[in-house]
């Protein structure tokens, strides 16, 4: 038996991957009387093609009006597949009959706003609260995940969830270097722009020196002191950061944990530990040591080194 799929088992395979909402259209055209709620459907999925023409792509050209289809197309449909329906045709098209197409496509969009307000990367600068950042990430959201071709392939669904997991682990980062920076040593840093992984990297650096101290920036005089409280008092590391995890809320211990286990295989400790071993370092070597943590704590690092 040949290993090459039929023309057949490949058409159906691709029906099966078509765009929810085509996949609903097709079993409506599968009915017996449908004329009416098909003609209702089609005058909704033209209102909202539309709407989404003037707001988002251009409605005074074929082009601008065809995207706005795609973009309907691919919004209805992740409406439905998070409507909870098992994947099942009949249960989407009843679905949209019942609630109308409109809603369905406010129930996607709402997704997407929820996820363009979610971080895409771990720093913050003030810019990223601006008006016209928030703007843009919409529509860079709505279509990287909304854009869907009626007669082709369909992940939108798949790819919405996988960044939708992504960008929830990256606010988990940035609320966790909030929380540090708070309870930062010295006082709460209040700086508008923030380095969430240099920030978590120096807090697990610093930690090793025991005591639970939690120091979320630092700068020369702070790997000084670090090098000096090794020296004299040896601490077990690994009970240094047992001790530190201890002053943590239980929603970030996963996290950090994950982040300790990175730094175990660093080179960083291995080097702290050295250099602390040694009565008067030398400026050169200090700041080799300096230079290296930078590559941990990122802009959350005072450079004062001459």
């Amino acid at each position: 038996m040949s290993g090459t799929a039929s023309p057949q088992m490949a058409l159906i395979s691709l029906t099966e991957q078509l765009p929810y909402l085509v996949r609903a259209i097709h079993a409506l055209g599968l009915r017996s009387n449908y004329h009416d709620d098909a003609e209702e459907l089609a005058q909704d999925l033209s209102n909202i093609t539309a709407m989404v023409a003037a707001k988002f792509t251009n409605n005074r050209t074929a082009e601008g009006i065809l995207e706005a289809l795609r973009l309907t197309v691919g919004c209805v449909s992740l409406g439905l597949a998070h409507a909870h329906l098992h994947d099942a045709d009949e249960a989407a098209i009843d679905f949209l009959i019942e609630q109308g197409a409109e809603r369905v496509f406010q129930q996607g969009f709402r997704l997407i706003k929820d996820l363009a307000s979610l971080p895409e990367v771990t720093m913050i600068n003030a810019y990223d609260q601006s008006q016209q950042e928030q703007e843009r990430r919409l529509k860079a959201t709505f279509v990287r995940f909304c854009e869907a071709d009626p007669n082709d392939y369909w992940a939108g669904q798949k790819e919405f969830q996988r960044e939708w997991n992504n960008r929830t682990g990256i606010l988990t980062t940035l609320n966790c270097a909030k929380w540090l920076r708070k309870h930062h040593e010295t006082g709460p840093i209040r700086d508008a722009d923030m380095d969430a992984d240099g920030v978590l990297g120096i807090a697990l650096i610093f930690a090793i020196q025991g005591g639970g101290k939690i120091l979320a920036k630092a700068g020369q005089k702070d790997l000084e002191s670090l090098l000096a409280k090794l020296r004299k008092d040896q601490p077990d590391i690994e009970q240094s950061w047992d001790v530190f995890l201890k002053k943590i809320p239980p929603e970030y211990k996963a996290l950090l944990r994950e982040r300790i286990a990175h730094l175990r295989t660093s080179t960083i400790i291995a080097a702290i530990q050295t250099m602390s071993s040694k009565a008067k370092p030398s400026k050169a070597n200090l700041s080799a040591l300096f230079q290296e943590l930078q590559n941990h704590g990122g802009n959350e690092i005072d450079v004062d080194y001459a």
